[in-house]
């Protein structure tokens, strides 16, 4: 399977075949796209220490995933989730439950906005099921089932979803506070 670095080398080579990114813009290509990792850059552990830094599932999946206990960083990643939305939303459910109640469309615990636009209401009803789904399609099987998760490439791209949900757990607020701040 090609690394994301050798597909996007490999998209950009198509854009130039067809023409593509002639007529877009004509301007040298991005460094970034030129630069060839090393092995060792591209070795799963080194990739995991410079892609998953909130130190919430660092603590509880990095020796697990350096180890190759994948489907177990995994599940210890979104617990951690877990319970930073527990403390968060003062509220001691657990699973999809948790999730549902927390995110809920209609009556939520946690907001990012006031819900007022169809934008507004459209992220909270999105992360809603990122959230519930990540628990139900994610942690429950890698709970339940032995190496769910078998491969590093997978159980990083994983841990970097967990990862981007519980920056956003940590960046929503409670809905009263939210309320209490809108006119």
């Amino acid at each position: 399977m090609p690394s994301l670095l050798e597909g996007v080398r490999q998209f950009r080579e198509y854009l130039l075949e067809v023409g593509a990114a002639q007529s877009t813009l004509n301007l040298p290509a991005p460094r970034m796209l030129a630069y060839v990792a090393s092995d060792d850059e591209l070795d799963p552990q080194n990739l995991f220490g410079a892609l998953i830094t909130e130190p919430e599932i660092v603590n509880v999946s990095r020796d697990l995933f350096v180890s190759g206990h994948f489907s177990l960083a995994i599940q210890e990643a979104l617990k951690a989730l877990e319970k930073v939305i527990q403390t968060k939303a003062g509220n001691n459910l657990s699973g999809t439950s948790l999730m549902e109640q927390v995110f809920s469309p209609k009556v939520p615990l946690l907001v990012w906005s006031a819900r007022r636009t169809r934008s507004e209401q459209d992220e909270q009803l999105g992360y809603h099921r990122l959230f519930s789904g990540a628990v139900l399609g994610i942690r429950n099987p890698c709970a339940h089932e032995f190496k769910w998760v078998d491969d590093a490439e997978t159980g990083l791209e994983i841990l970097c979803f967990a990862q981007h949900l519980l920056k956003k757990a940590k960046v929503a607020s409670r809905t009263e506070d939210v309320v209490a701040d809108c006119p």
